[in-house]
């Protein structure tokens, strides 16, 4: 039953395309009885169908013509395939051309049953091909004072009419006319004037074109012109200037009746450009480019011999997509197809049989500028303009037409192949929801085969339980009203498969109305992938914002720390002074300020150092190790610092590979995540610290944002305190943001894990429920089991026995404090010192003379040049001068490429003056009191 309903509903929509075609069509049967007629055949020919079927062409037209349509059907049949034929019926006395597409209908077996006809009336295109020819054959080839004449003849002939005039006004006040071309009863006739009141070419003359179709004798009883020659029906068109006004006219008459008023309206038209040009003594050339560009019709001048392109109008460079220059330029491969019968050497063939004298008409297939591809119909002919033998083309577009004939002949296949290929699914239900169509798209994405389907209703098919009330008030409310939500737009829904699984598709609605009632037909799509996608964009980026504002708190972090540094050294730099010479003095109130003094700048140094290790200013010293000996170790320190109501319980796992870290920043990290859940617990609960070796597939770092997966050795620190709340945890890992009080903290901490963490390829998750605690993870990725791990360096001696230098020492610095405390340090020490604050001004000095210094300390970040640009300029005048670098913040250099570019040292600000002193011994005398002194002490010894 559901296949006889789809058969019908396409019968009937087949049966509607053909009552609305412009185009006459009809059946014949092999006798030649007319089976089928649509409405365009009853209007034709003022018959009802019950009129005209059964019956043959002999019955209908005239002999001749009858004769030559039967035998136009029978060749159709004999052949089996579609042929064009151009057929001429006469029709209330006038003969009217049709042009004709027949093509065999055949039974099951594949028999020619009948034959069917769509005929579409030409008969005013051939009416103006043939004035057209009149135009191009006749007045292009005209010149001078031929132009008048021969513009009446061809009008007279291409209207047939009895007379044509071209006439111009006599006066500006419109009252005469004097005709420059007369044509009358077939022949040239005398130049004459007559007045224009009362006549219609007054009427044309001030108000434009003017058609009078019968009666004009009674219409303008005052023009004696009319009466005298019998004249019935009347045409004109006004002449224009080229500023607009009127200089005269062109009309015709005829003791008959004229052409259509279109037909006779738009020759009129054509023919008054090259008049009106003519008589304002424009060549002919000027005139034939008139006539040639108002053209509705696209028209081509071809060269006779090489069918090269050589003229153009506007509609056919409009209609090409073309501009005239390049038009000009193309050949005729440009404008076809490209598949044949469609490619330049086919349009040869047609262009070599026009040459030959024969008119062409065929149908082309040709291609825009663009790469669209149009149907024309096209008509070739040898003709002389200007005097010149060449090919006339004029063409006209019936893309549409073609489009009409190709899906009424293959409307079913292409739904049937569209539906049965789409990538979509495609499901039909009937008013009942029942399954009418259900196509192999379908059937993949809800796991059910066609047969299944079809025939059951939708809603138990695909609708999840929940929604089958909203569907079938959906349905309902459609059916009443012709209205509903889903109809018009495409909206998101919940559907089901097979196997029971849900998932959210993309659902577009349709209705068609049948015969039986209306059709539903949806348009569905999965998808699942396409949601997964848009969460997966969604959260990366977040991704991106957090790794951009991480970084500008970085970049931040690291400039502030680079200003501190500058700062502290001074600061540590004097209060060691003051120190020696606090020594000298029996004040001890002295020497305690000066010791909270230096106590207070070394907390300034480290937390400095912790916003370096947070921007990555600061590189640590990375080394294999192994985790669970160092962790072993350190847990002994983090229990003597915490009180004796936190429990440490630690978990670490054997036999683990190593990693790569730097042992003293890893320490800094566990503190800092102990002393954090300390805190988090108020001082009483248990503090879990545990080590394993962990697979990760996909996990996203709660500080960087970004994925990442493998092996890792997954150090985790846990609490038993309340948790953390979800807008701390956006923001925990962002330099001095802190829950504390006031005082209790400065921030850093968690920030510092972060630098640290990442510089060696790590990454961090945070597990937090509210009254359960934290666990904070810190993953980073394991080396080979077989690693070797070095034992643990042995840290020298920093104090140094400081003693009297001497020699000549340059210190470039921007910073005016760090110059004037080097200065004095350096003078304290015995050294002859110069200090520069610009960088450039050093350069000159020390460039000039490099042998007169012992030894050059150069600030790296200084404007203009930096403090290894300038050592580069020094060591090419000098290669052995030894030159100190340091750095309050440098993310972008480490002592081994200092000393690979041929400086000595790289230090940190704050300086270490004891590591300084002890530097520069290696490079400067010492002075001769010291060098006695040694002396003795070596004798002694």
């Amino acid at each position: 039953m559901p296949k006889a309903i789809a058969a019908s509903s396409v019968e009937h929509q087949l049966r509607q395309i053909v009552d609305n075609s412009s185009a006459v069509i009809y059946v014949k049967d092999l006798d030649g009885r007319l089976r089928l007629v649509n409405q365009a055949f009853e209007t034709l020919f003022g018959m009802r169908a019950a009129q005209v079927l059964g019956h043959t062409d002999h019955e209908l037209f005239p002999p001749a013509v009858a004769d030559t349509l039967r035998a136009n059907d029978r060749r159709v049949a004999e052949l089996g395939q579609a042929l064009e034929f151009e057929e001429q019926v006469e029709l209330d006395g006038e003969i009217r051309t049709y042009l004709s597409t027949k093509f065999p209908l055949f039974d099951s077996a594949g028999r020619v049953i009948a034959v069917c006809g769509m005929s579409t009336d030409i008969s005013s295109r051939k009416r103006q091909e043939e004035a057209l020819r009149h135009i191009a054959l006749g007045i292009s080839a005209a010149s001078g004072a031929e132009v008048f004449a021969e513009i009446v003849r061809y009008l007279a002939h291409a209207l047939n009419a009895d007379i044509a005039a071209v006439a111009r006004l006599r006066d500006t006040n419109m009252h005469q006319l004097e005709t420059v071309g007369l044509y009358f009863n077939g022949q040239p006739h005398d130049n004459v004037i007559y007045e224009l009141e009362g006549t219609p070419c007054e009427w044309v003359v001030s108000k434009g074109f003017h058609f009078v179709g019968q009666d004009a004798q009674k219409r303008f009883p005052e023009d004696g012109f009319l009466r005298k020659f019998g004249l019935q029906s009347y045409a004109g068109y006004p002449l224009f200037a080229t500023d607009g006004h009127v200089i005269g006219l062109i009309s015709v008459s005829s003791r008959g009746t004229l052409a259509s008023p279109e037909l006779t309206e738009a020759l009129l038209k054509v023919f008054s450009v090259r008049a009106a040009a003519e008589i304002q003594s424009c060549d002919a050339e000027a005139s034939y480019r008139a006539i040639f560009d108002s053209s509705e019709d696209a028209i081509f001048v071809h060269d006779l011999d090489s069918g090269v392109l050589v003229d153009a109008n506007p509609k056919a460079c409009q209609a090409y997509g073309y501009s005239y220059a390049e038009m000009l330029g193309l050949t005729i491969d440009d404008f076809s197809a490209g598949y044949r019968p469609y490619t330049g050497e086919d349009a040869a063939g047609w262009l070599a049989r026009a040459r030959d004298g024969e008119l062409q008409r065929f149908e082309w297939h040709r291609r825009n500028r663009d790469g669209s591809l149009h149907w024309d119909e096209v008509m070739l002919k040898r003709a002389t303009i200007g005097g010149v033998e060449r090919i006339l083309a004029i063409t006209r577009e019936i893309t549409q037409r073609k489009q009409a004939e190709q899906a009424l002949r293959a409307s079913e296949q292409q739904y049937r192949a569209i539906f049965s290929t789409a990538l979509d699914c495609i499901i039909s239900v009937d008013g009942e929801g029942r399954v009418l169509a259900f196509n192999p798209a379908a059937e993949r994405c809800f796991g059910y085969a066609r047969e299944q389907a079809v025939g059951r209703l939708l809603a138990e098919l695909i609708v999840p339980e929940r929604y089958l009330a909203v569907y079938q008030r959906g349905l309902q409310r459609y059916l009443e009203s012709r209205d509903g939500p889903l109809f018009g737009r495409r909206v998101e829904i919940e559907v089901r498969r097979a196997d029971g699984q849900e998932f959210p598709a993309e659902l577009a609605m349709t209705v068609v109305e049948g015969a039986q009632g209306p059709l539903f037909i949806g348009y569905l799509r999965d998808i699942t992938e396409l949601k997964e996608a848009e969460a997966q964009r969604a959260e990366l980026a977040q991704q991106l914002r957090q790794a951009q504002r991480m970084e500008a708190i970085g970049h931040l972090a690291g400039g502030i720390a680079h200003d501190f540094n500058n700062l502290l050294t001074g600061m540590l730099g004097y209060t060691v002074m003051a120190e020696e010479l606090a020594e000298q003095l029996p004040d001890a109130r002295l020497s305690r300020y000066l010791v909270h003094v230096q106590r207070s700048a070394e907390r300034a140094r480290d937390l400095i150092q912790q916003m370096l290790t947070f921007s990555r200013g600061s590189r640590g010293q990375p080394r294999t190790v192994n985790l669970a000996e160092r962790i072993d170790d350190f847990i002994k320190l983090v229990e003597a610092s915490l009180p004796s109501s936190v429990e440490i319980e630690t978990r670490l796992a054997a036999d683990l590979p190593p990693v790569l870290v730097d042992p003293v920043q890893l320490e800094q990290v566990l503190m800092n995540l102990c002393i954090n859940a300390r805190d988090a617990m108020s001082g009483v609960g248990r503090l879990r610290v545990g080590l394993s070796l962990q697979t990760l597939q996909r996990s996203v770092c709660a500080s960087c944002r970004q994925p990442f997966s493998g092996l890792h050795l997954a150090l985790s620190v846990s609490d038993s305190g309340p948790g953390i709340a979800p807008q701390v945890c956006e923001h925990m890992f962002e330099p001095f943001f802190s829950t504390k009080a006031s005082g209790q903290g400065s921030g850093m901490g968690l920030s510092m894990v972060h630098g640290i963490v990442h510089e060696y390829a790590g990454h961090i998750l945070v597990d937090s429920r509210a009254g359960e605690g934290s666990t904070f993870q810190i993953f980073l990725p394991a080396l080979a089991q077989d690693t070797p791990c070095p034992a643990n360096p042995i840290e020298p001696n920093p104090t140094v026995q400081q003693g009297q230098l001497q020699g000549r020492v340059a210190v470039v610095d921007d910073e005016p404090m760090v110059a004037e405390f080097m200065a004095d340090r350096l003078s304290d020490w015995g050294v002859q010192v110069r200090c520069f604050s610009d960088a450039e001004q050093a350069c000159a000095v020390l460039c000039a003379d490099p042998y007169a210094w012992d030894l050059v300390i150069l600030d790296q970040s200084m404007p203009r040049l930096t403090g290894l640009q300038l050592a580069r300029r020094l060591l090419a005048l000098r290669a052995d001068l030894p030159i100190v670098l340091y750095s309050g913040f440098s993310d972008q250099l480490s002592e081994s490429q200092v000393q690979a570019e041929g400086l000595k040292a790289l230090l940190r600000k704050p300086l270490d003056q004891a590591q300084l002193h002890l530097l520069l011994r290696q490079y400067l005398p010492m002075a001769a009191a010291d060098t006695e002194a040694k002396q003795s002490a070596r004798r002694q010894t």
